[in-house]
């Protein structure tokens, strides 16, 4: 009885963990030109993330996926910031936010 009650208390934990890992990942697509227009990156999972040299600086409309992501103006999620959440507006035109081509790393939303 103990060994099934161990088994059942991993794989609780186990799916506590993966639901907790979901809650916080992001998922967000960075647009290099207004009205998801241009090229177009793809960074997710959780914690900060450096954007591309090839991409950094030069994002202007960004797709959260209905999640939240923060924007930060420089890397190691550093420096002025803009969250982007459903309903915060100015996806489409990060110069709205005055964010135009200013992102280099981005972070979850608390």
């Amino acid at each position: 009885m103990a060994s099934s009650q161990l088994v059942v208390s991993a794989f609780l934990l186990v799916l506590a963990s993966c639901l907790f890992t979901s809650a916080v990942a992001y998922k967000v697509w960075l647009f290099r030109d207004s009205e998801f227009r241009g090229g177009h990156i793809e960074l997710s999972g959780s914690g900060c993330k450096g954007v591309p040299s090839d991409f950094n600086d030069r994002t202007s409309s960004v797709n959260t996926h209905g999640g939240c992501v923060i924007l930060y103006q420089n890397s190691g999620c550093t420096g002025q910031s803009v969250q982007v959440f459903p309903g915060s507006g100015a996806h489409n035109n990060l110069k709205k936010l005055g964010f135009n081509d200013r992102t280099s790393s981005v972070g979850n939303c608390p």
